[in-house]
């Protein structure tokens, strides 16, 4: 699995993802069951100067799980979501570690995450991410103060950063050449029947 950052121009990316959700799945990243439209709103809406998004991939550069980032005054808020059939496979847990990572990084001191009280996947995500949880009714919050980086730590940051996108885009590039290459096989020529054949050279007659 490979996790990295997404870009400005991989928004239409980030709208298939949140459309394939069932609307259940809709109601608990968002709190409330939302339309196609409203999704697409909510995604142009992004800005990625503030926003942090990481994207986990599969082997096949495809989007498993998303992770946001979004910087506030106080505290910044976080929030999560994972492709259905890829889910308890720790991957909500690699995006939390690797957000938390860009959060430090990036100077916060505090980060969040609200969800709704029945979500226990997030409930047990956040727990286990050491943070402190709060329900109230049919609501969650969650919170957690943020360390300062070390020198070490921010070296190894940049390191992986770099890694981590280089390895998607080779994963990328083996992709479509496979595709390319199953695209441009050539297909066996197809056998004509005999009669046909010697029906269509020039000068041969058939007696029926």
């Amino acid at each position: 699995m490979i996790i990295r950052k997404i870009t400005a121009f991989e928004r239409d990316g980030v709208k298939e993802f949140y459309f394939a959700l069932s609307a259940e799945d809709r109601r608990k990243r968002f709190c409330g069951t939302l339309s196609d439209a409203a999704i697409s709103m909510y995604v142009d809406s992004l800005d990625f100067a503030r926003h942090t998004i990481l994207g986990a991939f599969n082997a096949h550069a495809e989007l498993i799980g998303l992770a946001e980032l979004a910087l506030g005054t106080t505290e910044s808020e976080l929030a999560f979501s994972v492709r259905p059939d890829m889910r308890c496979r720790r991957i909500g847990t690699r995006l939390m570690e690797r957000i938390l990572l860009h959060a430090r990084m990036a100077g916060i001191g505090k980060v969040f995450v609200m969800f709704l009280s029945e979500n226990t996947p997030m409930r047990n995500l956040a727990r286990s991410a050491a943070m402190q949880v709060t329900v109230d009714g049919s609501e969650a919050y969650a919170s957690r103060e943020l360390p300062a980086p070390t020198a070490e730590e921010l070296s190894h940051w940049f390191m992986q950063e770099s890694v981590a996108h280089s390895e998607y885009f080779s994963v990328l590039g083996i992709e479509r050449w496979g595709v390319l290459v199953s695209q441009s096989k050539p297909t066996a020529p197809q056998r004509r029947n005999t009669t046909d054949a010697l029906a269509a050279q020039p000068g041969h007659h058939l007696n029926f």
